[in-house]
């Protein structure tokens, strides 16, 4: 159900009390009791240590341990779609039973809950820390009984599960591999681009364009042993980060709308406490389906155990928190194994930080030290460089493959990628004598010879937030010419050392120079920070990839029949093996790599029969960005007539510098955070 801002209220602040000196709730008196036999009355009230030590010989001493459950309150941005995270709330670990309406429409591999009725009771609470991390300890007999209600009742542990991005593509009819023998030198295409983007296009069609897209970059350049850290991120993110509202049959919302909550007494056969609670607006879901027994469209189901969460955050200074995520239901897989991190996704009415979990930024002297969390500064060789000074490239990041594939071993080439999005640049601003500092920049356009006069950046603000007792927060504004308050460290600040956040693709693409001024208290520019320090932005997609031409052949026929690159038909002469010559050009303005690949609707796919080099490449230095080929693919004749594909996926060697996998390998890695996919269809017919 939709998050919504509540009256403001009192809620009880974050515990500090060790997880196993908490009392024991009546509820998880009555969970444990239902586990061990012994009276309720007897366990209430006592701490988790004293029942360990009084009963250590009458139960299970499993029983009294304790799981950690981490995770991270954040906010999306409604524009970007990136993550923010949410500091300094309050996350509630609530002990929930509650009767929810089930409502499984015929036809539709989702199904949606309409809460009844639920009974919470809170077992502890935690603060978010800055970056919006928060960890908890839940009782082990908790989940052992959520564990044991679950799977004493059938298909009871599939349908409470929220389907995350790995779950929508697991249900994809993938074609099994074909093992070639001999093995061909090549590597299978990803199984997004396996059968010529048809499988993307649903993809996208479910998942959006942003996600699968970014699946499909990710996979097109996969190799084996390379760091997929963020690829399993991804995959293990919700697939719906929105509730989906349920289809309601027609009839139902007509009755609704006239006769309210009393269609549903004359629909079901419950107590009346239970449909005077019914709301077709507050739906949870959607949830996965269960395949394994007929379920019917409506199936009311009473008491379900869970532990669930309620998130709450001061969003107006006024010294109440307001909910700012109440969804909770069936957050954590407790059945799936090692329990991943939660990530809980509050609304927009959150505050949300701007970046965290960076390096320290030393503070020596006035400098700009970070973009992002990427050092600006290279250590002494002969380690290899962070960042070229000159040029203002990245040199670790998206290196050239000297011989064009896209598995090239290393040592490979210093790079010349630039940045790109939202990132703030970090230094030190401290001097004595200064109260105000702004950042200044002189820009020269690509292909220019020569920089601009240098300017302030103005105009550009944002949130920190400290934590004294209650949240606290302030917005970092300048005054009209780019002149920000020095902040005193020891006032705790966070995120600390941000001297701008810098959205970068609202600036031209091009060179830039920085640099920081520090000015006394009338603004007199005492101290000037050297030397400039150049960075490149490019926030271009590649735009100007294209298929260019597509012409067919029957195998052995020395002339190509021409085809229009709009509704393609070839008039197969059955019996006969064609071959297709597919022509293209990937184009970007750093380009980092791209991958052609052929497929059909599940009988077999077209056959890369042209060198391995015409379908792929990774440039070989920075000035390899267009590459115009043609590739050759056959098509068997005892494949089907019907849809065949072709699929082009470009990418930009552009990334962004906040992001956390690159801080985690010293940024000797491959994003992908700009690409462009194309896909021609050609219908093939037997003549």
């Amino acid at each position: 159900m939709p998050t919504k801002k509540v009256p403001s209220k009192k809620v009880k602040q974050a515990t500090t009390l060790p997880p196993d000196k908490l009392p024991v709730t009546q509820k998880q008196a009555q969970r444990l009791s239902a586990l061990t036999g012994i009276d309720a009355k007897e366990l209430a009230g006592n701490t988790v240590a004293d029942l360990s030590e009084r009963l250590r010989w009458r139960v299970d001493s499993a029983l009294f341990l304790f799981t950690r459950i981490c995770g991270r309150v954040v906010k999306r941005d409604p524009v970007t779609g990136e993550l923010h995270p949410v500091p300094f709330a309050n996350v509630h670990v609530m002990d929930t039973d509650c009767s929810l309406l089930g409502f499984f429409p015929f036809d539709w591999p989702w199904g949606w809950f309409f809460p009844l009725f639920c009974d919470t009771e809170e077992i502890t609470s935690v603060r978010t820390d800055a970056c919006g991390n928060f960890c908890v300890w839940i009782p082990r007999w908790e989940i052992d009984w959520i564990l044991r209600w679950l799977l004493e009742r059938i298909c009871f542990p599939d349908i409470f599960v929220r389907p995350t991005i790995r779950d929508i593509l697991d249900r994809f009819p993938f074609e099994e591999p074909i093992l070639r023998r001999p093995p061909k030198p090549e590597p299978d295409p990803p199984y997004l681009l396996r059968d010529g983007g048809l499988t993307l296009r649903r993809a996208q069609e479910v998942l959006g364009e942003r996600v699968a897209g970014r699946l499909a970059a990710f996979q097109a350049t996969q190799t084996m042993g390379a760091n997929i850290a963020g690829q399993s991120m991804m995959l293990g993110e919700p697939a719906f980060t929105r509730p989906v509202p349920p289809p309601l049959p027609m009839e139902l919302t007509q009755k609704l709308a006239s006769e309210g909550s009393k269609a549903m007494l004359s629909r079901f056969n419950m107590d009346a406490r239970f449909t005077t609670q019914f709301d077709p607006e507050r739906f949870i879901g959607p949830f996965l389906r269960c395949r394994d027994v007929l379920v019917p469209e409506w199936l009311p189901i009473f008491d379900i155990p869970d532990v669930t969460f309620l998130v709450t955050q001061d969003v107006d200074g006024d010294g109440d928190e307001e909910t700012i995520y109440s969804e909770g239901f069936f957050d954590v897989r407790w059945d799936s194994g090692p329990i991943a991190d939660v990530t809980l996704e509050a609304s927009q009415i959150a505050l949300a930080g701007v970046g965290c979990d960076g390096p320290p930024v030393p503070c020596a002297e006035p400098q700009i030290v970070l973009a992002g969390k990427m050092p600006l500064h290279n250590l002494p060789g002969p380690v290899d460089p962070y960042h070229d000074q000159v040029s203002g490239y990245a040199q670790r990041v998206n290196r050239p493959h000297p011989s064009g594939n896209l598995v090239d071993p290393p040592p490979n080439p210093l790079a010349s990628s630039p940045m790109a999005g939202t990132f703030p640049l970090l230094g030190c601003n401290q001097l004595a004598g200064a109260l105000y500092y702004r950042v200044l920049y002189s820009y020269k356009a690509p292909g220019s010879s020569s920089y601009s006069s240098p300017v302030p950046f103005t105009g550009l603000s944002w949130p920190l937030y400290r934590w004294i007792g209650f949240l606290d927060s302030m917005t970092v504004t300048p005054d009209s010419n780019g002149w920000y308050n020095i902040l005193n460290p020891a006032d705790g600040w966070m995120p600390a050392n941000i001297l701008i956040n810098w959205p970068s693709g609202s600036y031209q693409d091009g060179t830039y120079k920085v640099f920081m001024e520090l000015g006394n208290a009338s603004k007199t520019v005492i101290h000037t920070t050297t030397p400039e320090i150049a960075i490149r932005i490019d926030n271009s997609s590649p735009a100007h990839s294209q298929f260019t031409a597509l012409a067919w052949r029957v195998v052995g026929s020395s002339a190509w029949i021409p085809l229009s690159l709009i509704c393609p038909v070839v008039a197969r002469p059955a019996g006969m093996d064609i071959e297709f010559q597919v022509s293209y050009q990937a184009s970007a303005a750093h380009l980092r790599s791209f991958v052609l690949v052929g497929g059909g609707c599940g009988g077999g796919n077209p056959v890369l029969t042209s060198a391995l080099s015409t379908a792929q490449h990774w440039h070989t230095n920075a000035l390899d960005n267009t590459v115009a080929n043609t590739a050759t693919f056959t098509v068997a004749k005892g494949l089907p007539q019907g849809a065949y594909s072709f699929h082009l996926t470009v990418h930009s060697r552009a990334f962004n510098p906040d992001s956390a996998a690159g801080f985690g390998v010293d940024w000797n890695f491959d994003p992908v955070d700009i690409w462009i996919t194309r896909m021609l269809p050609v219908a093939v017919v037997n003549a």
